[in-house]
């Protein structure tokens, strides 16, 4: 396949930069506009008009070093959009952010993680590490409206070092061998307390506060 042309291609530059209008790209695409650093070829910002969905009136920023965005200092502080110092929306289509060599950090007053969901399968916020998930403050809520569950394939550890509660219109507490005997709670019967896993939990305890 021949390489397109563009006859009204324009060029504007010198040995520190250049600026295109109608550029053809080396995947046969057309950009409308570029503006590149005559220092480093991968330094350069782009407007194409041609290409998948995803290309097409896109805008690529390249650089081989800190793409530093600074605003806001005359934008009020609030919960409106009109007060935001800086503001991404991606209209249709996922928002990525990637650091696959280093760290990614977000540092504010405040920070929300808002979910809005539509049906029963969105409206989620997931939490996924191949090694710990760490949380840590003074004060720390969990609150399910409906359901809240904590589980591990291995060990479950609930330590209170001055008070523990626990509350519950029924509570069944069972070791393995108590499980085998019965399936689960039933209306108006007695908590099944597994004495294996009291004196454990009791031996756990008191070895940890020493």
């Amino acid at each position: 396949m021949s390489k397109p042309q563009n006859y009204d291609t324009i060029r504007y530059g010198n040995k520190d930069g250049e600026i295109k209008f109608g550029h053809i790209t080396e995947n046969n695409e057309v950009d409308s506009f570029i503006v590149r650093s005559g220092y480093e070829p991968n330094h350069y910002i782009e407007m194409c008009s041609t290409g998948d969905a995803h290309r097409k009136n896109g805008t690529v920023c390249r650089s081989t070093g800190t793409f530093h965005v600074k605003a806001g200092d005359n934008v009020k502080t609030g919960g409106k959009e009109e007060n935001c110092g800086i503001f991404f929306e991606s209209v249709d289509g996922d928002l990525w952010l990637g650091a696959p060599n280093g760290k990614i950090k977000i540092f504010a007053r405040d920070i929300e993680l808002i979910a809005n969901g539509y049906n029963g399968s969105t409206g989620s916020i997931t939490l996924s590490a191949n090694e710990k998930v760490n949380i840590k403050a003074p004060y720390v809520n969990v609150n399910g409206t409906t359901s809240t569950k904590i589980v591990s394939d291995d060990t479950v550890s609930v330590l209170g070092k001055t008070i523990l509660n626990i509350y519950g219109g029924l509570i069944d507490f069972a070791d393995g061998a108590s499980t085998a005997k019965s399936a689960g709670p039933k209306a108006g019967s007695k908590p099944c307390l597994g004495n294996t896993y009291i004196n454990e939990l009791r031996q756990y305890i008191e070895d940890f506060l020493i």
